[in-house]
């Protein structure tokens, strides 16, 4: 199985792809080409985008190294992180907080 990643945007027709890249301005080397043959590459991109690293595999008496599949930059695209990107409006950034701040009270107490 062969997916396209652009800009943490996952395609299956590399052409797709391709216009997501142009329409956002971003050079060729945007373009990430993931190929996935067995379960184990599978697992290996899905811990790699999770940023578990490598996770040994017991019943399989395997090492499956995630990030080693994938490119680099794909895994830094794809992380989840608690720090809203620039493109999300102040108003909701300030919103987003105060919830957390008073779901954070709520749980303390």
């Amino acid at each position: 199985m062969i997916v396209y990643n652009v800009a943490r945007a996952w395609f299956t027709m590399k052409a797709d792809a391709e216009a997501h890249r142009k329409s956002l301005g971003r050079p060729p080397t945007a373009t990430a080409t993931i190929r996935i043959d067995s379960r184990e590459e599978l697992a290996a991109l899905l811990n790699g985008l999770m940023g578990l690293g490598e996770i040994e595999v017991m019943q399989a008496n395997t090492v499956v190294a995630g990030p080693a599949l994938v490119p680099t930059e794909v895994v830094e695209r794809a992380q989840i992180t608690n720090t809203p990107p620039d493109c999300v409006p102040a108003f909701l950034v300030r919103e987003w907080e105060r919830r957390n701040k008073r779901e954070q009270k709520d749980n303390d107490e």
